[in-house]
């Protein structure tokens, strides 16, 4: 029988490249202007975060030419208006009774692709976000996991994915969020990401394994009738990483496998509703082990995705790559092998 264990603390934060508690930056000093302009090409691939150098990289999606690098940490990319922005949150000016090392809250902010404006959207001394909030892809809605604390009792209230509407000004910049409120309890940060159609939202969740235990699946949200089923409902299978195509009803995910004594992480994917499941990326692909943050391409026909080997630590080389979304063909690399540790690669829609 096969085996099956959770991601540790550890290989989850390597993997998913953040986690809360990592914003350590007052707001006064996350809030600039100044940088560099950069042609926006749809289809562009963006690699929304270098570890190393804690900024926003841009490359081209067909052959890594066009390199830059922002003096801004990234976000998921809006997907219309010009400019677009990214979501991200910072940390904010109070203090929340998390114990025994108190943290500050956090802000949700907006910065346009070329760095030259952050705009705070929401400021609430309670709440503390993750540092990967998610835009729908009409632009009207962002979705986050957050924690809400009682600044008098010192206790956590509720935590999960939180979901709200997004105010706009008369220039098309996101403003503010009205309506708050948590649509998906969970007890930890969980990457998510919202179907093409807006109405669904796809994150990760325990779930009984074929072993006694538990394990990650892939879980699906309805927003309309505020319902979770379990997508993937695999067995001694761990899996992480959720994205929807934006164009059908497919998800691409990672999942962990183990192999002689140690594990891989590749790229599957499957229909949301169930169904046959492909997989993307294997041993040959890139010849690393750890292959995560799959990103479809607008037309669904492509995924980019983060490949390395994670056993140099604390210096991780991680590329960012494209590959047709069936597995066929070589994947090609988008950074290069230029000196970096890219995470989370998005599209330009």
């Amino acid at each position: 029988m096969k085996t099956s264990r959770r991601f540790t603390r550890t290989e989850r934060a390597a993997s998913c490249g953040a986690r809360l508690g990592l914003l350590a930056l007052p707001l006064a000093t996350t809030l600039f202007a100044a940088g560099a302009a950069h042609a926006a090409v749809v289809g562009e691939v963006i690699a929304v975060y270098d570890v190393w150098n804690a900024r926003r990289a841009v490359m081209s999606a067909s052959n890594g030419g066009s390199f830059q690098s922002l003096p801004c940490r990234g976000g998921d990319l809006s997907h219309n208006g010009s400019p677009r922005y990214f979501v991200g949150s910072v940390a904010g000016t109070d203090w929340l009774p998390d114990k025994p090392e108190p943290m500050h809250n956090s802000v949700l902010v907006a910065s346009d692709e070329d760095c030259a404006e952050t705009l705070v959207i929401f400021d609430s001394p309670s709440m503390r976000f993750s540092d990967m909030p998610r835009w729908s892809h009409a632009g009207s809605r962002v979705a986050v996991y957050a924690e809400s604390w009682d600044l008098v009792d010192g206790v956590l209230v509720e935590s999960g994915i939180y979901v709200a509407d997004v105010t706009r000004d008369g220039m098309g910049r996101p403003v503010g969020i009205t309506g708050l409120h948590l649509a998906i309890a969970a007890p930890g940060q969980v990457l998510i990401s919202w179907s093409g159609d807006d109405q669904r939202i796809a994150f990760v969740a325990s779930a009984p394994n074929g072993s006694g235990g538990l394990q990650g699946d892939i879980w699906v949200h309805d927003l309309a009738s505020g319902t979770s089923s379990n997508a993937t409902n695999s067995t001694n299978f761990n899996e992480d990483h959720p994205a929807f195509s934006p164009v059908d009803d497919r998800l691409a995910f990672i999942r962990m496998v183990a192999v002689r004594g140690t594990y891989r992480y590749d790229i599957f994917t499957q229909p949301a509703s169930g169904g046959t499941v492909t997989q993307v990326t294997s041993k040959g692909t890139t010849g690393a082990p750890q292959n995560l943050f799959p990103c479809f391409s607008p037309d669904g026909q492509y995924l980019s995705f983060v490949s390395g080997s994670g056993s140099t630590a604390p210096i991780l080389e991680f590329d960012v790559f494209r590959i047709k979304a069936d597995g066929s063909g070589k994947a090609t690399n988008l950074t290069g092998r230029r000196a970096g540790n890219f995470r989370i690669p998005a599209w330009r829609r």
